[in-house]
């Protein structure tokens, strides 16, 4: 039963890890796209007359 008891705090543990991780890699992408020019739209072609 112990046994059982570490492994949960162990999953809860590294869960907690992998979340912090993830949080922080989230921030990071949002603050490099906020630094980034915005996108410029494609232009379209002008279709030729028949």
């Amino acid at each position: 039963m112990a046994d059982a008891e570490k492994q949960a705090a162990d999953v809860r543990k590294n869960m907690a890890r992998l979340r912090e991780l993830r949080v922080a890699k989230e921030v990071a992408d949002a603050t490099l796209q906020a630094s980034l020019p915005a996108p410029t739209p494609t232009k379209r072609k002008k279709k030729q007359a028949q």
